[in-house]
């Protein structure tokens, strides 16, 4: 009796063109937990940070003399008299992007939302995307 060959494995899906984004934000003290977590996830994803929030450091933000920050469009960021790093005042939160594989994106809504239980943060989509999708 003849042995039966080992099957070829299927070929892999082809490569994206483009990657996806889903923005985060999150409060400024939580970010390099969220990073440790994203990064334990065997490379899924990788995040950067859009906007620090008030008191973040020196991203392109210059405070003013009342502890606002001034982001780079010129509109006031964060609230006067702010207490910097990890503040919880209206506009004190953090921007973050996550890039990852159009392939995994099930895999990381899954993952976002069940990191929910440790850090507290909402996701949502590219602004931009939903305003090219929603008639004007």
């Amino acid at each position: 009796m003849a042995r039966k060959r080992p099957r070829k494995p299927s070929p892999p899906l082809p490569p994206p063109h483009e990657s996806s984004r889903l923005y985060a934000r999150i409060a400024p003290r939580h970010i390099a937990m969220f990073r440790f977590l994203l990064e334990a996830q065997d490379n899924m994803g990788y995040m950067t940070v859009l906007d620090r929030g008030v008191g973040g450091g020196t991203n392109g933000n210059d405070a003013d003399g009342s502890g606002a920050a001034q982001n780079g469009c010129g509109t006031q960021g964060g609230t006067t008299g702010g207490t910097g790093k990890g503040s919880t005042g209206p506009g004190a939160d953090a921007v973050l992007k996550i890039v990852f594989s159009p392939h995994q994106e099930r895999e990381m809504r899954a993952f976002l939302e069940s990191m929910r239980a440790t850090i507290p943060f909402t996701v949502f989509e590219s602004p931009l995307r939903t305003r090219a999708t929603s008639p004007g």
